[in-house]
């Protein structure tokens, strides 16, 4: 016999709904493997740039010696020979879903991380089954929106601070309806799709769930990678169904070897809590933050709605602003994030805002920051300038070449004479990449960020 409360309608349509919830999951996506859109095409290809001097061709280089046994796993395969586009190492993928290509090294560890927890999420039983193991308890949710609406004050003793947040996420989003109505439809859109969450869901405890499986499988909890997002909501909407450990959801998963986000460890205590908040709270948090850094409102608006970060990414993209707050041309900073039009570029700009907060120049002050030719300038005392590059190979492309040459040009120019440039370089350089900039008088320095904590 199906139990049923005052109000609420018996156990069976309610079970519907959190099948329906975990229906919604999205594994499709028109086809395809990553959430977020594509730069708009250009009308016609860049013309080939003659550069005077030397150059060179990307060298591939083997998947092997760049990920070790993690070139080959269960469910997915890479290309034994790793293409570069003379700054990053393009990977090729095979998996169950199909192939595609992951541009830089930290994003094809990101990746790999991904397809593991994705397969782990897949050896459990079937949506189904989750459902018939929880039993009686899966209408526990629902009983306790229940309990929360016809007894307020009871519900609030049983855990203040919870419900509390539960009613800031609900006055946000009646907010909202309220703003659509008075906007005649048409209000002013805050973040991009992609981060839509859903009432119900938020209510009901699924996003947090989501969260703190997506930590125990080492991912981000609303990565744009669409398999394992669907698999995530699905199994996060049933574990909060049926009240079940998350351990119970998956096994052990391994992490994979080197750091895919550096200077984590430098993050402040609002960060840590904003990120434990679902995306409509957290980027209400980071818009206040960045309000309070003097940043611009049209930079604030850029870096809301942009897709090519998480929302994981954005608040701790605020964070390591924040830890900058002292320093002159923040807003460039900022705006060098927040204007990043492809996924690659994007995480780049993250992993260089990582390495900045963790002061790795041996003094805590930068005196300025300024960015040239997409490259952030770092000022520090004693006229001295240094160029952030974000490279997995630097290669002295002819693209590269011009590029670089007009970074050079430009800077010298803007400079005291006697002053001193510097170049570093995340990852590694061509002996050919080495040699020119040293003949334009930089002192080059490469593997920069592998010593961020």
């Amino acid at each position: 016999m199906s139990r049923t409360f005052p109000g609420l309608s018996s156990v069976g349509p309610i079970m519907l709904l959190l099948v329906l919830l975990a229906g919604c999951a999205s594994t499709g996506n028109d086809g395809k493997f990553f959430d977020y859109t594509s730069p708009p095409a250009r009308a016609a290809e860049a013309p080939t740039v003659k550069s005077k001097g030397p150059t060179e061709a990307p060298k591939a280089q083997p998947a092997g010696t760049l990920l070790g046994t993690y070139q080959m796993g269960i469910g997915y395969a890479i290309q034994p020979d790793v293409a570069s586009n003379g700054r990053y190492n393009v990977y090729t993928f095979t998996t169950k879903a199909g192939s595609y290509t992951v541009t830089g090294d930290g994003l094809a560890r990101k990746h790999i991380q991904e397809l593991l927890a994705l397969e782990a999420l897949k050896k459990r039983s079937p949506a189904g089954e989750f459902i018939q193991g929880a039993g009686g308890a899966v209408v526990s949710p629902v009983v306790a929106v229940y309990r929360t609406v016809s007894d307020p004050v009871g519900s609030t003793k049983a855990g203040y601070s919870n419900i509390e947040r539960k009613v800031h996420s609900i006055q946000r989003r009646m907010s909202g309806a309220g703003e659509f109505v008075t906007t005649l439809g048409h209000p002013e859109q805050k973040q991009p799709d992609r981060e839509d969450d859903s009432l119900i869901e938020t209510f009901v405890g699924i996003a947090k769930t989501k969260r703190r499986l997506a930590a125990q499988l080492k991912v981000d909890p609303y990565t744009h990678y669409v398999p394992l997002a669907g698999e995530l909501d699905k199994v996060a909407t049933y574990s909060a169904a049926g009240g079940f450990g998350i351990d119970k959801a998956i096994g052990f998963v391994p992490g994979v070897g080197g750091a895919i986000i550096s200077g984590l460890g430098t993050l402040d205590s609002v960060t840590d809590r904003t990120l434990d908040t679902d995306p409509s709270e957290s980027a209400a948090v980071n818009r206040d933050r960045l309000a309070n850094l003097h940043v611009p409102e049209a930079t604030i608006k850029r870096l809301s709605l942009t897709d090519k970060l998480t929302p994981t990414e954005k608040t701790q993209a605020v964070g390591y602003l924040a830890s900058l707050s002292v320093t002159s041309g923040l807003s460039e900073l900022a705006d060098f994030i927040a204007s990043s039009d492809t996924r690659t570029s994007a995480f780049a700009a993250l992993q260089t805002l990582a390495y900045l907060s963790f002061r790795p120049f041996g003094i805590e002050r930068i005196d300025n920051v300024q960015i040239i030719e997409g490259v952030p300038i770092i000022g520090v005392a004693g006229n001295k300038k240094m160029a952030i590059v974000t490279s997995d190979e630097l290669a002295w492309t002819p693209h590269n070449a011009d590029w670089l040459r007009r970074l050079d040009r430009t800077l010298t120019r803007s400079m005291e004479k006697g002053g001193q440039k510097e170049i570093r370089i995340s990852g590694g350089a061509s002996v050919m990449a080495r040699q020119q900039l040293r003949s334009h008088r930089w002192v080059v320095k490469v593997n920069s960020f592998a010593n961020v904590p």
